[in-house]
């Protein structure tokens, strides 16, 4: 029984640290969350992760402890289990939970929204942990190696908003530092915190029932809306989130393998790389331009997924680090998509963004690789952006902003140029984070809020 005891508690507290590491873990809420919602699609390739670097050394204190009595075996797991909380913020989360807010009161923006005469296409390319770090020193960000001369060129030769006069990007705030998270704070300027009492997002069960999207306004505009993504999109809540807002045509591993597109026995990664996901978005992107509405195509990439990446056939082995070499791939698989638009007849009537979800969970990768004292950044371009910004350099904004931000790219008018908590970044308002500082913006929305719940 002490082996059994000091053995669940040593995995316990190793688990903890470890899933810092390999998760990239951003608070206790992003646990809280993916607790709430369909794991369906999970790469498990961390199980085995888990079992080396975690059980294993934990069965190894269980046998050297094992000759404590009950007493001792139940003082190391207590203390194991309160090492453990502490590690994954479990205790401060507690005390956000009686501490209330009015910030959302205060800040929750929803208002008129007017729509442009003429409707211009929209590409929106979420690459997988894309931030400004992986760009060379000199162009802003801290890599020794150019990782991204492609993108890098297209967002010098593009409005691209920056907290300095270099290549830059949005803060990340608690609630949006995971996909879900940061798809959600992009397309509806509000982070994904939800409550222990919250219900599992299932399909049928309302996500978000209250809030005004990105995809219900282009929706309500008759644009027709696909969502691409190379992996199963029930996981992380994400099939219900873009199913209930703006009812999108979902295009996942469970769609095409039903379409007979993949092969219903396929698997790589986290469902099929990002080879085949690009060349299945040009197709379908073709046959989307060929319909007489405006379309709204959302893609996901995954080949720069944490903790290491994933290297196909196709991907060059020219840095130490995997997930570097799957950064330089993905950077050459977008510049071959981009020169195949940029040959199209709709291209200049398509307003292209291209962001991170959300900075790199890679904690690893980023501690070995990186400097610890650089400012990491979610990067984002904007091409045929139907406005230009007032001021586009040395902001300081969360992926929050990019909600209205969008919006404004493409024609749209807003009352206040304020949407959810998002700012117009195309406009002379000030962002929340440039109105308060940004760490007693993250500190507030943490905090429990009657108003937002009422959101959810």
């Amino acid at each position: 029984m002490s082996f059994l005891v000091v053995t669940l508690g040593f995995t316990l507290a190793i688990s903890s640290k470890w899933a810092y590491s390999y998760f990239g873990l951003s608070s206790f809420e992003q646990i809280v969350y993916h607790i709430k919602v369909p794991l369906e699609g999970t790469n498990t390739q961390f199980i085995f992760g888990w079992m080396k670097k975690c059980l294993l050394p934990g069965i190894i204190f269980g046998l050297i402890f094992s000759w404590t009595n009950g007493f001792i075996a139940k003082i190391i797991l207590l203390f194991c289990c309160i090492y453990g909380l502490c590690q994954i913020h479990f205790f401060s989360y507690v005390f956000d939970q009686f501490k209330k807010t009015d910030f959302y009161d205060k800040n929750y923006i929803d208002t008129e929204i007017i729509s442009p005469d003429e409707k211009m296409n929209f590409i929106h390319i979420y690459l997988e942990s894309m931030e400004t770090t992986y760009a060379k020193k000199e162009d802003g960000g801290n890599s020794n190696d150019d990782l991204l001369p492609y993108l890098t060129k297209i967002t010098k030769e593009s409005i691209s908003f920056s907290q300095n006069e270099k290549i830059g990007g949005a803060r990340v705030l608690t609630g949006t530092g995971w996909t879900t998270g940061g798809i959600v704070a992009s397309t509806s300027g509000l982070p994904l915190i939800f409550s222990l009492k919250h219900k599992f997002c299932k399909d049928k069960v309302p996500f978000m029932p209250s809030v005004k999207t990105l995809g219900d306004i282009l929706e309500k505009d008759g644009y027709n809306r696909v969502f691409m993504i190379g992996s199963d999109a029930t996981f992380g809540g994400r099939r219900s989130y873009f199913d209930q807002h703006g009812h999108y045509d979902i295009q996942d591993t469970v769609s095409l393998k039903e379409e007979g597109i993949l092969d219903k026995d396929y698997h790589e990664f986290w469902g099929f790389e990002d080879d085949k996901l690009f060349e299945f978005a040009k197709e379908k992107i073709l046959s989307l331009s060929k319909l007489p509405k405006p379309f709204d195509f959302e893609m996901l990439t995954v080949d720069t997924h944490h903790p290491y990446g994933y290297q196909s056939k196709t991907c060059k082995n020219l840095f130490k680090q995997s997930l570097s070499n799957s950064i330089y791939h993905t950077d050459e698989n977008l510049k071959d998509f981009m020169e195949w638009l940029k040959k199209q007849d709709f291209y200049e009537n398509t307003v292209i963004v291209i962001q991170g979800d959300h900075t790199s969970m890679a904690a690893e990768y980023i501690h070995d690789t990186y400097s610890s004292n650089y400012d990491r950044r979610v990067w984002n371009t904007f091409i045929h952006s139907r406005v230009k910004p007032v001021k586009e350099k040395n902001r300081d904004f969360t992926t929050m902003d990019f909600y209205p931000t969008i919006l404004a790219a493409l024609g749209y008018q807003i009352k206040g140029n304020k949407l959810g908590l998002g700012t117009n970044l195309f406009s002379d308002q000030s962002t929340l984070t440039e109105e308060i500082d940004a760490n007693l913006v993250d500190k507030e929305i943490k905090r429990k809020s009657d108003f937002y719940r009422r959101l959810m």
